[in-house]
């Protein structure tokens, strides 16, 4: 039997999130270039990553949204980044594939961890198509979480 909770050694959740939310992720993707051209998604965990998480089971709340090319450097200096890590971002995005990857930033426990995600076993494009033939079991998942203070 595999177990899938993530040991509390690891504070490496990113890919198991990316993992569990690849739909999502990509469908976002795709309608913001469709809709903005080459951009960042944006994906704001709003529960903490506990160690004690299981993937399979527990879900995540989190806000995802697209920026276009022209708003992401003003958008990761707000987020107090280096100059050479927004520049980095910047060249991401002017290069990227957009049919094949999709350049993502995650902010969750506190840290902004920025991907290029390529090789894609499902492409953006796909994912949107995905999602819209099954709308109605992805809606919760787009309505706007707010933080309980």
């Amino acid at each position: 039997m595999h177990n899938d909770l993530w040991q509390i050694t690891d504070t490496h959740w990113q890919p198991r999130f990316i993992h569990c939310n690849s739909l999502m992720l990509g469908y976002v993707a795709w309608n913001g270039y469709l809709q903005q051209g080459q951009g960042l998604l944006v994906c704001d965990v709003i529960d903490p990553i506990l160690p004690t998480i299981n993937w399979s089971t527990d879900s995540i709340a989190f806000d995802q949204f697209f920026l276009a090319q022209a708003r992401t450097a003003p958008y990761l200096r707000s987020l107090k980044l280096e100059s050479t890590v927004i520049d980095a971002v910047g060249h991401a995005i002017v290069t990227y594939d957009p049919t094949q990857a999709i350049v993502l930033l995650i902010h969750g426990n506190q840290e902004p961890e920025i991907n290029l995600l390529q090789n894609l076993a499902i492409s953006p494009s796909d994912c949107y198509d995905q999602v819209q033939r099954r709308w109605a079991e992805f809606q919760p998942s787009f309505t706007p979480h707010r933080r309980h203070s």
